[in-house]
């Protein structure tokens, strides 16, 4: 997140929207950040709780999918309109692996739990 305004250009292409659409997607993208740092830390904080009971059970699925989704979009949507360049590709490539090494990691907690 620290690189992708610059490098896709959203400054030059949040100045074509229209004040409140501009403000709205904005919200919405802290809002997202906010969810997946606070969820981690949720995580990070309780990692006992994660291999056992229903909750733990319920988060590392819930997880698994939401960084299987994650996975899925970055190979399959973005590889076409995705930066080129070399920072373009290692980012690109970068991405689709932790996403898919967040969810193995989740839905190994996940079946973990599942097997107790």
């Amino acid at each position: 997140m620290i690189v992708a305004p610059r490098m896709l250009g959203w400054e030059r292409d949040l100045a074509r929207l229209e004040p409140i659409n501009r403000r709205i997607v904005r919200v919405i993208g802290v809002a997202i950040m906010i969810v997946v740092i606070g969820l981690g830390i949720v995580v990070m904080a309780a990692p006992g709780e994660m291999l056992e009971g229903n909750l733990g059970a319920g988060l590392g699925c819930f997880l698994g999918i939401f960084w299987l989704y994650r996975a899925v979009v970055q190979v399959l949507v973005y590889r076409h309109v995705w930066p080129e360049g070399r920072l373009g590709r290692a980012s690109h490539y970068g991405l689709s692996l932790l996403f898919f090494a967040l969810a193995g990691v989740y839905f190994a907690a996940f079946a973990t739990n599942l097997s107790r």
